[in-house]
């Protein structure tokens, strides 16, 4: 089976939380990333085409103890039912300067706006 997309992901395993609505941070977990998607696992709906305010927990490529919370906005560009849980497909953007080489580490050139 062929992958199409335009940048390959990794499969991961990161810890995230997702800005809902105001004040409804909802827990959710990264299981693949590349320089501009990720995919998300959450107990929560995402709408398709609204943005988010979202954070992922980054671990560096030498030291996956050393951690790191990256805040950016995300677009819901699909979810679907996955048993129990969501599967949502994000377009990320707005990465901090400071983060961008992180996440470049993980899987090529990082969005700088949407």
């Amino acid at each position: 089976m062929s992958d199409y997309r335009s940048k390959p992901r990794s499969n991961v395993s990161w810890r995230a939380a997702i800005l809902v609505s105001e004040g409804n941070i909802v827990a959710a977990k990264v299981i693949n990333f590349s320089g501009g998607g990720i995919q998300l696992q959450s107990p929560r709906l995402l709408k398709d085409g609204q943005t988010y305010q979202m954070m992922m927990e980054v671990p560096d490529q030498r030291d996956a103890s050393l951690r790191t919370q990256v805040v950016c906005k995300a677009t819901c560009l699909y979810a679907l039912l996955s048993g129990d849980e969501y599967r949502s497909g994000m377009k990320y953007f707005d990465v901090p300067a400071q983060h961008r080489a992180l996440l470049e580490s993980w899987g090529g050139k990082v969005a700088l706006a949407a």
